[in-house]
């Protein structure tokens, strides 16, 4: 019997059962709105135009709200740079862990994953104190249409991802824009080298950031789906983009822009790829074990790649193995 797959299958039993006792409102109708002007076919088809490099530093007000061992909790927010037809979403919103008596320490900025609402903020601010702990701050960014940016009527990450393929690229433009302003922000004001930490989707914002943008120094990747089409192939819209392309309709199953933009096995890291850490599952089954293994091979060849005998939820769910080789990684590459 192999353990390591036996155990996987039991959180994946459970994540299947939660999923199926929690009722999903419908897929929500974004056909009526124009986002052309905020994202031109132009953007689409270039990755420079579309990961557009902007130096604004927005003017966040921040004021303490707890304080924690290592650590006073900050949260702030400031105006995304790209205003969406929902004011909730157009408000980004920062709760920043504040190493006690100590300057320009490392930054860890830190991706809520999709669907994740603030009931896991536990699990990212037991991170912020592990990361404490080992000498780094830490930042939590809310990503587009999740969390306090989440539109009236509709749950967090609801719009996220949608099955129109521009209105979905859009989103992950924000998030790309959104971490950008900050990490400007960090610093203007000091911060020593700055990286991204996502889990699921977040990592795959952590690593996009990370390929295209000029102010990050490393990245974090739990479970990343290296290659969008994976995902797309087994998401929730796949039946209906299958109806909709047999009827001769492009969409993001097939459209390869969308997979040129958002999936890290066509990119090429702008960081040193020492400085990329991925933990990947045997057993995952929206990530393939053979894509991270491409990805890796088109990256170079990735020193701080760590393949768990794990799938997808228990990869970082009580993986000590993770943490230890997390701690090594932030030990010998950014310290």
């Amino acid at each position: 019997m192999d353990f390591d797959k036996a155990v996987t299958d039991v959180f994946d039993l459970i994540a299947s059962i939660a999923g199926k006792l929690t009722s999903t409102p419908e897929i929500p109708d974004v056909t009526g709105y124009d986002v052309s002007a905020l994202l031109s076919d132009e953007d689409l088809g270039d990755p420079a135009l579309f990961f557009t490099q902007d130096t604004t530093v927005p003017d966040i007000r921040f004021k303490k709200t707890g304080q924690l061992p290592f650590v006073s909790v900050w949260e702030g927010s400031y105006p995304s740079p790209i205003e969406t037809v929902f004011p909730e979403n157009n408000t980004v919103y920062v709760k920043h862990f504040r190493l006690d008596g100590r300057k320009g320490a490392p930054v860890i900025v830190m991706l809520n994953g999709l669907h994740v609402d603030a009931a896991f903020d536990f699990y990212f601010e037991w991170w912020a104190l592990r990361f404490a702990s080992w000498g780094f701050e830490t930042a939590m960014v809310t990503i587009p249409y999740s969390q306090r940016r989440t539109p009236e009527g509709s749950f967090s990450g609801q719009y996220l991802m949608t099955p129109e393929t521009r209105w979905t690229l859009l989103s992950f433009r924000q998030s790309f824009a959104d971490v950008q302003v900050f990490i400007n922000w960090l610093n203007e004001n000091g911060a020593g080298s700055v990286g991204l930490f996502g889990v699921s989707f977040g990592g795959v914002l952590s690593g996009a950031y990370a390929c295209n943008a000029s102010n990050a120094d490393f990245a974090i990747m739990c479970m990343p789906p290296v290659d969008m089409a994976d995902l797309f192939a087994k998401w929730d819209y796949a039946d209906d983009w299958r109806r909709r392309e047999a009827a001769g309709e492009l969409t993001m199953l097939s459209d390869d822009r969308a997979h040129a933009l958002m999936s890290l096995r066509r990119m090429k890291p702008r960081v040193p790829v020492k400085n990329m850490f991925m933990a990947s599952g045997r057993y995952d089954h929206l990530v393939p074990v053979e894509t991270v293994e491409a990805t890796d091979e088109a990256w170079g060849g990735m020193p701080w790649l760590r393949v768990y005998p794990t799938g997808h939820i228990n990869t970082f769910a009580l993986n000590f193995r993770l943490i230890a080789d997390l701690q090594c990684f932030l030990k010998k590459e950014i310290l």
